[in-house]
């Protein structure tokens, strides 16, 4: 059962859901957001146009449905010529693919206009100075858009950017701090117990691999793999006050995580729970699924008298990284009580980053 939390935290939306950096010069304008908004906001642009030219008591479906079609007509065909030339123009440099842009959408309205004078301009009454001025409203709001969706992708360029150095910063802060105990107890095990040296060797170089590694998604199986590997590391030199709870729901093993989840959450329970307890104690830990979404628990016990307050850095870049990748659906709550020290997140799975190959 997953588990119940008395209290919701939100965090500040994200500035993105994406690590990688884009240079594009123009948005997707393939998807169908923009599709949609270019298709009603060229029909805002015909009702405009017609309501200055024949004003509100002359204004018929007819002329509407003539400068419609004759604006949506130009904008779609332009909107398609443009995404298929996007890689080519995500190759340009600002100047050539913003003029590149202009002259397409350019020439696509004199085709258009040139069509329609040649094969309807005796029934539609449409003269030379008809395409003139046509050209030169395709030329001031064309300028206007692209100008627009230029200064928007930009934007979220920056963005992306901002977040991808963010996140680098965070990624190189996830250092654990228990590399000289580890050195100690392996130099010591060298000798009675060589090939437990070994294997603390290879466990200490995946742990430094990892957080070393580019910030980016994984396996939970992995993340779990990881956290098993640290704590076999704090293992040689606690003995047996440090004891393991696990609750791992299988089904979600092949969900995907931002790497060094758990194991920052893992090293503070240690660090703040187990080490100032004489005795030890039980650290919990819970990975779960419900409603398409995943509950991740960590508990650990706390030692009586005054509390040390900490910066909670560990647990501001485990967020940080969770929300850049699940947005403004991550959810965290702490709670103490009952000498117990627990922190709970969830967040919703996204269709696009939910699976791994098994």
């Amino acid at each position: 059962m997953a588990p119940q939390y008395s209290q919701q935290r939100k965090l500040e939306p994200s500035v993105g859901d994406s690590l990688n950096i884009s240079d594009e010069f123009l948005p997707d304008l393939s998807s169908a957001p923009m599709f949609l908004g270019v298709v009603l906001i060229c029909e805002l642009l015909a009702i405009c146009l017609c309501l200055a030219a024949y004003g509100l008591e002359h204004l018929g479906w007819q002329q509407l449905g003539m400068v419609s079609m004759a604006i949506q007509w130009i904008a779609l065909a332009s909107l398609l010529i443009l995404a298929s030339l996007r890689p080519w123009l995500k190759r340009q440099s600002a100047a050539v693919a913003g003029v590149s842009c202009f002259i397409v959408v350019q020439l696509v309205t004199l085709s258009f206009g040139a069509v329609l004078l040649s094969f309807y301009g005796e029934i539609l009454g449409l003269k030379l100075w008809n395409l003139a001025e046509q050209m030169t409203i395709s030329m001031i709001f064309s300028g206007i858009g692209l100008r627009f969706m230029y200064l928007q992708q930009q934007f979220r360029n920056q963005q992306q950017a901002q977040l991808n150095a963010q996140l680098q910063a965070l990624q190189s802060r996830i250092q654990p701090h228990f590399l000289f105990n580890c050195m100690n107890s392996i130099a010591c095990l060298i000798e009675i117990d060589p090939a437990k040296a070994e294997t603390a060797v290879e466990d200490l170089s995946e742990l430094f691999r990892a957080s070393l590694a580019e910030p980016g998604l994984v396996p939970i199986r992995d993340e779990l793999s990881l956290c098993e590997r640290y704590l076999a590391m704090e293992k040689l030199r606690m003995g047996e006050r440090l004891q393991l709870q696990w609750d791992i729901d299988e089904s979600v093993k092949h969900q995907l995580i931002p790497s060094l989840t758990l194991q920052p959450l893992l090293e503070n329970a240690i660090k703040h729970g187990i080490h100032p307890l004489f005795e030890g104690g039980i650290i919990r830990v819970a990975v779960l699924k419900r409603n398409d979404r995943l509950y991740l628990e960590v508990s650990n016990p706390v030692a009586p008298g005054p509390k040390v307050a900490g910066n909670q850095v560990a647990l501001n870049n485990v967020l940080a990284r969770l929300q850049a990748h699940f947005g403004d659906s991550v959810r965290w709550d702490i709670n103490e009580q009952d000498s117990q020290y627990e922190i709970k997140i969830q967040y919703g799975l996204k269709n696009l980053a939910t699976t791994a190959d098994n």
